[in-house]
């Protein structure tokens, strides 16, 4: 026999002949060691390790073996696998000291069925392609992995801080896990890797991305009181599918995300959103179910996203872009959300306004089985009666006729648009009936909008005319404008809202032929709007009838205001307002005067209200003339630290305590030729005659009148 195939047979013979050993270990004396460090060093590589039941301290294996726990096997104290290829089963680890109880330093190891709690993380792996399965863990901090490719297989986790934590590694798979934690899975700086087929239960945050990329999210089962069941933070191509999530504050978060996939996912029953992105974009958002959220989508300061083939039911808010532009809506289905569709520029400042409404929407899109018509930079066209959503952004003479609108957060809305008319249409149940921005020449007549926030809203707009609308049951303003000019209202009507017609920061605005009746607030209000008239209006059984604060050079002219709970009309910090044959009775008090000047009050009926014809305060430099003032049950004027006003050629009777009263300097004459009032208690001969009439406290008619009007 030649001698190297001999030395190659004996060595064969050798190998055979060595074969792996069973140690047990007990802390009787037949065992082959006590403890588990006496066992590890007696083994060699591939040799298996039988513990009997009892307590034993922990131990550094630092050899490639098979370790077995029988029932009733506790390790008190870290256990260390420093050797690749081990394989650890039913054992119960634990220890009190801040080291993990169970750590995995090298590589291609098994822990099966174990059960592992500490005081800090149960089972840490510095190793890769380890796999922990059907383990049961409890601990603050459960399992954490720092390397590649690591499994964590059918594990029952609980504990206080995070389930499971992926750290700065990639190509790890968490499937089939039951999670009880504060945070359930967190994947910090790490790429690539999967959480398949989980149910987390948490009061935190379900599953964590931050600075990930690549990543998988599919077929967990995440809920409880959450702030976020899947939360998304700085990372990109990320795979988030068929997740059911529910009962949390938000459903998924994307927050500056990009280029991220969310498909097929139910999100049921969260407070804010189903989906929420901020800051995202490349998003493709498709094909989920969103019941019964507070959004089921919302999209704040996002561009560039896909949003198609969505179910929003029974949310709050269908979908909700906010502040965010350029993005795509394709055959999604909003059916019996209190609003559906929402698109304003949120908080944002970055963009002109119209960027904020140019979206891509087509009639793909669906709201309780009808169209939305949202048209971009279009011109000449009719819109369809049957339209559910009506969104114009830079158009320019497009009419819409007919049309019957209910829940949406705008039944219809004109961004940067011209020349166009909506006519006999309605608006239910909505957040804004008719809203226009910086739009100009618009004409809004005979519609109706009924138990909406505000019904009618012109912001930034010139030239809108609305005529013959009805505003009813509006929780906020029936009509609301705000920052506009040259608006008119005219014949339009607000019923039973919070405040019926008001006017902000505007100009040169007419308000004509107008009613408001029975809204809790004012009927009519300006603020701070100037050269505004009001014109043959009525504002009945108000809180307060006609209010002008701030607003100068105004005109008040044939108004009636009645049954007004405090006011009938109310001028307050303004100037060189006129007031002119009004008509203000059965009121609380039919005009009142506060901190204005130079503002003219002439011609109007004060009688009848339950306090003042006409009250006064720290007012100068008026003018109150030609007046019927009569059968106020207080005073028919009330004058309070009021200076240089000029009252003369009124009518004042019958009124119920005093028919005056001023405790400033002003003049109630024009002077002898002219003269003064007429009063129900001073008999005088001649008009004006010469026996003047006091004031109390202070001041004197000294040429008051014999008859009524006998001014001429």
């Amino acid at each position: 026999m030649r001698p190297v195939a001999a030395f190659i047979l004996i060595s064969i013979l050798l190998a055979s002949s060595v074969q792996a050993r069973v140690l047990i270990v007990d802390p009787g004396d037949s065992s082959d060691a006590k403890t588990i460090s006496a066992a590890v060093f007696k083994a060699s590589p591939g040799d298996t390790i039988q513990i009997q039941p009892g307590r034993y301290p922990g131990a550094i294996i630092d050899r490639s073996l098979k370790i077995y726990g029988q029932e009733g096997v506790s390790i008190e104290g870290p256990l260390s696998i420093n050797a690749p290829g081990c394989e650890i089963y039913d054992l119960k680890i634990n220890t009190s000291r801040s080291d993990a109880s169970l750590s995995l330093l090298s590589g291609d190891c098994q822990v099966i069925r174990c059960t592992i709690s500490g005081e800090k993380a149960a089972v840490s792996s510095e190793g890769s392609n380890n796999t922990i399965a059907n383990c049961s863990i409890s601990s603050p901090a459960g399992i954490e992995i720092f390397a590649p490719d690591n499994r964590v297989l059918g594990c029952h986790i609980q504990g206080s801080g995070i389930g499971v934590r992926i750290n700065q590694t990639s190509g790890c798979w968490v499937e089939d896990c039951t999670i009880a934690a504060l945070q359930g899975v967190l994947i910090e700086d790490s790429d690539r890797n999967g959480v398949v087929n989980n149910t987390i239960l948490t009061d935190g945050l379900g599953l964590v991305l931050t600075r990930s990329d690549g990543n998988v999210a599919s077929g967990n089962n995440l809920s409880g009181a959450f702030v976020s069941g899947i939360d998304m933070l700085n990372s990109r191509f990320n795979d988030i599918a068929a997740n059911k999530i529910e009962g949390g504050k938000v459903g998924i978060s994307l927050r500056v995300t990009e280029h991220c996939n969310v498909t097929s996912n139910w999100c049921l029953g969260n407070e804010r959103a189903g989906i929420y992105g901020n800051e995202a974009s490349g998003l493709m958002l498709a094909e989920n179910d969103l019941i019964e959220n507070g959004n089921g989508i919302l999209l704040s300061a996002s561009a560039d996203n896909i949003i198609r083939s969505n179910l929003a039911s029974h949310n709050v808010y269908g979908i909700s872009l906010r502040g965010s532009a350029k993005n795509l809506l394709q055959d999604n289905l909003m059916e019996l959300n209190r609003y559906n569709l929402r698109i304003d520029d949120g908080d944002g400042a970055d963009l002109s306004l119209q960027d904020y409404y140019d979206q891509d929407i087509d009639r793909s899109n669906m709201i309780d089985g009808r169209p939305i018509y949202y048209l971009v930079g279009k011109s000449g066209m009719n819109v369809p009666e049957d339209c559910a959503f009506l969104g114009l952004i830079s158009c320019r003479e497009i009419s819409a006729r007919n049309l019957t609108i209910s829940n949406s957060s705008v039944g219809m809305l004109l961004v940067n648009s011209s020349g166009c008319r909506i006519q006999n249409s309605s608006i239910d149940l909505s957040e804004e009936g008719i809203l226009l921005r910086a739009s100009n020449d618009c004409i809004i007549s005979d519609c109706r909008v009924r138990e909406c926030n505000v019904g009618f809203d012109s912001r930034d707009s010139r030239g809108i005319q609305f005529v013959a609308d009805h505003a009813q049951d509006c929780a906020a303003e029936g009509f609301r404008v705000d920052g506009s000019l040259n608006l008119l209202l005219l014949k339009c009507n607000s019923t039973a809202s919070n405040s019926g017609i008001s006017l902000h920061s505007s100009r040169l605005c007419r308000v004509q032929d107008c009613s408001a009746v029975r809204n809790a607030k004012e009927g009519l209000l300006l603020s701070l709007s100037h050269r505004c008239s009001l014109v043959g209006n009525q504002a009945a059984s108000n809180d307060r009838g006609i209010a002008l604060t701030g607003s100068n050079a105004c005109a008040l002219e044939s108004n009636f205001a009645i049954s007004n709970q405090k006011d009938g009309i109310s001028i307050e910090q303004l100037s060189d307002a006129e007031v002119k044959g009004n008509n203000a009775t059965n009121n609380g008090q039919g005009i009142f005067v506060q901190s204005s000047k130079r503002s003219k009050i002439s011609g109007n009926v004060l009688c009848n209200n339950s306090r003042y014809g006409l009250r006064m305060s720290t007012s100068t430099s008026c003018n109150i003339t030609g007046n019927e003032i009569c059968s106020n049950q207080i005073a028919g004027i009330n004058l309070v630290d009021c200076t240089d006003n000029f009252l003369y050629h009124n009518i004042i009777r019958d009124n119920i305590i005093q028919n005056a009263a001023d405790n400033g300097n002003n003049h109630w004459d024009a002077g002898a030729e002219a003269g003064g009032n007429y009063w129900s208690d001073h008999e005088v001969v001649g008009d004006p005659g010469s026996v003047p009439r006091t004031i109390p406290a202070q001041g004197q008619d000294r040429y008051p009148f014999q008859h009524p009007g006998g001014w001429g």
